[in-house]
């Protein structure tokens, strides 16, 4: 793969933050390994499964009807990052979609990373993003719990995970995907639970599948579908 630059300015300092287009030259190289869950204290929060009537209105709003689908490149699409050295804090587009998605998580990601835990940052902004895995995985979190807890209003938010076993039964003018159907809801009422709740399951959005659309589907319900 062959990073492209898109600054314009001239040569870049060694300080100096650049950001890349990946474009594909070659065979897919394989950029994240399957992460095993953390091992942390264990939130318990009482999950409801989707039902067809929400399902449906998820779908009516994303596609403009129950028969729209997601693309193989939203499916395919979480949150893993690069192994390559100078950009261990971009996180891989493996294909064109998702990207305003990608974009909100990647800048939450650096904000964190460059201006978070002072303790942790040194003072060059630039070996902060050559963070170890652990570090960046931390951060991950922390912007899925930003952006899930703004949407919500400060009050609340609803985290969307995958279960693998089907929750309705599929009926009328409504095309299953095998995501949707899959779906139970997670309501957080506090900031620091929801924080922790992410944390035990922050390799589903990692690693794995579906993590765009779990996040997308989170921040829809936490900010409500009605607004």
């Amino acid at each position: 793969k062959t990073p492209t630059s898109i600054s314009s300015q001239g040569t870049l300092g060694d300080d100096t933050l650049e950001l890349v287009d990946v474009e594909d030259e070659g065979p897919a190289v394989e950029v994240c390994k399957t992460l095993d869950p953390p091992t942390l204290p264990v939130l318990q929060v009482k999950p409801k499964p989707i039902d067809f009537h929400l399902a449906r209105d998820l779908k009516t709003l994303l596609f403009g009807s129950g028969l729209g689908c997601f693309s193989e490149e939203w499916k395919i699409q979480s949150f893993a990052f690069s192994d390559v050295p100078e950009l261990k804090y971009g996180i891989v587009q493996k294909k064109g979609g998702p990207c305003g998605v990608l974009a909100a998580v990647q800048g939450c990601v650096l904000r964190h990373l460059i201006f978070g835990d002072s303790s942790r940052n040194s003072g060059d902004p630039c070996s902060n993003l050559r963070p170890p895995e652990a570090r960046r995985t931390e951060c991950l979190a922390l912007a899925l719990a930003d952006i899930l807890w703004r949407a919500g209003g400060s009050e609340k938010a609803t985290v969307a995970l995958c279960t693998g076993t089907q929750q309705f039964t599929p009926a009328g003018k409504y095309k299953a995907d095998g995501i949707l159907e899959t779906i139970m809801l997670h309501v957080i009422t506090s900031y620091e639970d929801l924080l922790s709740f992410l944390q035990q399951n922050i390799y589903k959005f990692e690693a794995g599948p579906y993590g765009s659309i779990l996040l997308t589907l989170s921040a829809i319900l936490s900010r409500s579908i009605r607004q």
